[in-house]
Order: C-alpha cells, then sequence, then structure tokens
C-alpha cells in the first residue's frame, strides 16, 4: 500500500467513487470500506492545514493502515526518512486517557522504524488538537507547528508500507523471550483482548469456571495465556502448568513473577496442594494426559481453570490419543475460544503444512515459493543434498533426534530442512501417517507438525526413498 494525496482524497464526491479513488491511489490489493465520519473528520482536518500552510495538496500521507495479521490501524501516518508523524482522527468527544493510551500503543508499534515519532490526535467536532509529550503527556497543540513538522525536509518513504513492519516483532513467547515479556514490550490483538476482557468478566462474577482457548502454532496462545495470568495475579496467587518439553524455558519468569508459580505437568504425578492458588492456568493442554487431567480437576475444585491448546485437527486422529480434549469438551460450562490470527508463523508456511497434513479435496491454487522440496534415492545422496542446505543456513532436525527433542522444545527458526523417509505414508482418508512410533510412545506426524510450524521464512522437504510422498509434495507445490 502507497501513501496518498489527502487533499485528493477529501475533495467531494459519492462515497462509492471515493473507495475506488482510495484504492487507484493506494494500489491496496482490496478496495476499503470507507466510514463517512471519519472522511468527514479528515476534511475538516485538511480545511484546518490550508489555513497554515501552503501546498496541502502536496501532503503524502498513508491513510487506515493495519499491521498485517496484528489488526493495529492508524488512521493516518507521514514516514519520512528523519521522522514519523502519526494523526488519529476522532468525530466526537473522547476523553483525554483515551487519547493518551491509544498514541502511546501507536508509538510503540512505529518506534520498530527507528525515527524520531511526533503524534497527534485531531478531534473535529470540537476542532481539537491534541499532542502526546515526549513525557507521555497529552497536551492541546499548535497547529503551526504541526505544520512545519509535515512540510520538513526530507524525502517521503514510497515503498509499500507492509514492507516496514513484521507481526513478530511485537508478539512473541514470554518462553523464548521473558525479559520482553516482563518489560510488557508487547500488546495483544484486538481477538485476544477480546477473549481476555471475556474470561476475566466471567471469572469475576463467578470466582470459578472452565476456560479454553485454542488455535494453530503461532497465534499467540502462550502470550495471552501469560497476559491473563499477570491480571489475575494481581491481588492472587495463581498457578501455570505448563504441558510437554518445556525445559528451563520459565526460570526467568519463576524467580521474577512473585504471584506466579509454574509447575510441569509431570508434577500433577505426585501429591500437592493447589489450595492456595486462585486460579489455575495450562499451556499446552492438547499434551496433557487424560489421568493428568483428571489429577488436576480433583484437586482444583471450585476455582477456575484456563486451557491452552493448539489446534491439531488436520493431523489423523489415529496418530493422536484425543481422550484429552473429549474430557475437557466434557466439563461442566466450558468457554471455548478459537484463535485465527497467525501471528509468529508464516501464512504460506503454514497452508503448506496444513494441506500435507491432510491432502485438500481439491488441488490448492496456493503457490508456496518458499517452500522446497528435493528428492534423495539413498542416505548418501540425502546427506550430502541436508548438507547442501546447512551450509546454505538451514538448521537441521534429523528424524528421530528432532522427535526425541519434544514438540515444545524447538521455537521459531528462520530457514528448516527436515528429511522424510520410507516411514511416511498417506492413508485412504489423505491423511499423513508414520509407520513407526517416537520412543516415548507418542506419534512421529504429531512431532513433525509442530516442528515444521517452528519455520518461520523457508522450509525445505530432503524426501528420502520415497517416491510416492515426494511426488505428492511435488504436486503441492
Amino acid at each position: 500500500m502507497k501513501s496518498i494525496s489527502i487533499y485528493a482524497l477529501t475533495r467531494k464526491q459519492n462515497i462509492e467513487h471515493l473507495q475506488k479513488l482510495e484504492q487507484q491511489l493506494s494500489g491496496r490489493e482490496h478496495m476499503l470500506k470507507m466510514k463517512e465520519w471519519e472522511l468527514e473528520s479528515m476534511r475538516a482536518l485538511v480545511e484546518r492545514l490550508e489555513l497554515h500552510m501552503q501546498d496541502v495538496s502536496a501532503l503524502r500521507l498513508f491513510y487506515s493502515f493495519q499491521i498485517p495479521r496484528l489488526g493495529k490501524e492508524f488512521d493516518l501516518l507521514q514516514i519520512r526518512e528523519n521522522q514519523i508523524i502519526n494523526i488519529e482522527l476522532k468525530s466526537g468527544a473522547v476523553s483525554e486517557e483515551a487519547i493518551q493510551k491509544q498514541l502511546i500503543q501507536n508509538r510503540y508499534y512505529l518506534s520498530a522504524l527507528g525515527k524520531p515519532i511526533q503524534s497527534y490526535t485531531y478531534i473535529s467536532s470540537q476542532n481539537r488538537l491534541m499532542r502526546l509529550t515526549n513525557h507521555d503527556h497529552v497536551i492541546e497543540a499548535s497547529w503551526n507547528q504541526l505544520c512545519a513538522a509535515l512540510q520538513k525536509e526530507g524525502k517521503d518513504y514510497s515503498g509499500d508500507i507492509e514492507n516496514l513492519f513484521r507481526a513478530e516483532w511485537y508478539l512473541f513467547s514470554p518462553l523464548t523471550e521473558p525479559n520482553r515479556f516482563l518489560n510488557k514490550e508487547y500488546f495483544l490483538t484486538a481477538q485476544q483482548r477480546d477473549i481476555k476482557r471475556q474470561i476475566l468478566k466471567k471469572i469475576r462474577e463467578k470466582q470459578t469456571g472452565f476456560f479454553s482457548f485454542s488455535g494453530l502454532p503461532g497465534t499467540g496462545k502462550t502470550l495471552l495465556l501469560y497476559d491473563i495470568a499477570m491480571k489475575l495475579s494481581n491481588r492472587q496467587q495463581v498457578c501455570i502448568i505448563h504441558c510437554g518439553e518445556a525445559g528451563k524455558k520459565w526460570e526467568i519468569l519463576h524467580k521474577r513473577l512473585q504471584r506466579i508459580d509454574f509447575l510441569s505437568d509431570n508434577q500433577l504425578e505426585t501429591q500437592f496442594s493447589l489450595e492456595d492458588y486462585h486460579a489455575i492456568l495450562v499451556d499446552e493442554a492438547h499434551l496433557l494426559s487424560v489421568e493428568k487431567l483428571n489429577v488436576l480437576l480433583d484437586m482444583s475444585e471450585d476455582r477456575p481453570i484456563i486451557f491452552s491448546s493448539d489446534s491439531e485437527e488436520m493431523i489423523s486422529p489415529k496418530e493422536i490419543d484425543q481422550s484429552t480434549m473429549k474430557r475437557m469438551e466434557e466439563l461442566p460450562n466450558l468457554q471455548t475460544f478459537r484463535l485465527t490470527n497467525r501471528i509468529r508463523t508464516n501464512a504460506e508456511l503454514s497452508s503448506f503444512i496444513q494441506n500435507m497434513m491432510h491432502l485438500p479435496v481439491r488441488k490448492n491454487q496456493n503457490q508456496y515459493p518458499h517452500v522446497f522440496v528435493v528428492y534423495a534415492n539413498d542416505a548418501k545422496e540425502a546427506d550430502t543434498l541436508v548438507q547442501d542446505y546447512v551450509r546454505q543456513g538451514y538448521q537441521y532436525f534429523p528424524q528421530g533426534e528432532s522427535t526425541e527433542l519434544g514438540i515444545t522444545a524447538v521455537r521459531d527458526t528462520e530457514k528448516m530442512v527436515v528429511m522424510l523417509d520410507e516411514r511416511y505414508y498417506y492413508d485412504d482418508e489423505q491423511y499423513l501417517r508414520s509407520r513407526n512410533l517416537m520412543r516415548n510412545g507418542q506419534s512421529e506426524v504429531r512431532s513433525l507438525f509442530h516442528l515444521l510450524n517452528q519455520a518461520k521464512e523457508n522450509l525445505t522437504f530432503v524426501v528420502k526413498g520415497n517416491e510416492t510422498v515426494y511426488g505428492i509434495l511435488l504436486d503441492m507445490k
């Protein structure tokens, strides 16, 4: 999306023509549904600017931009080589507290670009221009100051604004970047905030209840769970139970968060009490055995329990034990939520992985330029190909070793190369299957699914001695 002339966009004409004009000027893929009140506010803004500066028509600003996959929206942005100006539009009265909160959030997202930032809010009904100071105060702003800033020397950024932002900068796992989480260097998406609001409201009302949210890897489940835990622990002690191979990743959090205790699901096999906790939160609940789930339920009577789990419906039911999820679904008045916005996971790679786990009925029309499939006849050829990709900066997870790492042990790898050998096949229902189990009795396909979802940019499959699977993956390309 390109920057546009807000002067051209605010000339009087019908809304349908304006929407077409905006798409033409910005190069936006989809036509924007423009709001009448926002247009009127922008017209009022342009009229005020014309009183204090010449050549308003020369201004180029990005209009109604959303950071991809985050849903974070900015009304107006001027991005130059030496500064950024953010102007938010309001039609009616709004509190200074709300203005302050929005502008601080906006500044946080924009700070990733490494340029000085000026933040304004224009309230058209009151003809008020407000500015966020360097000390986070909201004050009445000078039109001359804004106009001088907008006309400051420097080249406008002329590229697509989407190329400047990466969602991964803002949303991350507390387990991999605990210090950023502790410093609150994050904001939740609109969807995450809504789920958090509904859960906390119910807990305030009932002081108990069962809650569950799920989603594909990379949708920000762990971040949401920890954020809820932080809120609940403001006044009372809470407990987070980690399932799977979390390792030592939460030790920093354990030391710093005084009202949150961290337990492994293995500790559910021993006798201990949960009576001191106001709420129980379970991370990666899909890895919890039904036996441990029952122990947890017996020990946490009359306390709210919040489950976070990966969605695994694209994996063959024959590859995973579904008894735990079925037991959870039977819980009385269970309130469930679904996270759909993939944040930390590359959408292209995620689509390919889902389709390879369960082949679609119709050939997928998507293109996968960052997925590569090569063939090796034997172990020697496979090793040669793998080493070539390693030299290109790929990280290799050997079959057998990768599965023994544990489902949660591998986190966010830029480039990944994985080998698929003769043990893999597609069954009559077009699910990917494996003839082997891991040493711990768990499914290799399940482990493979979670491993692949840690790839962020490029994914390569070296298929050894399995022409059938090789041909299927090639056709998917």
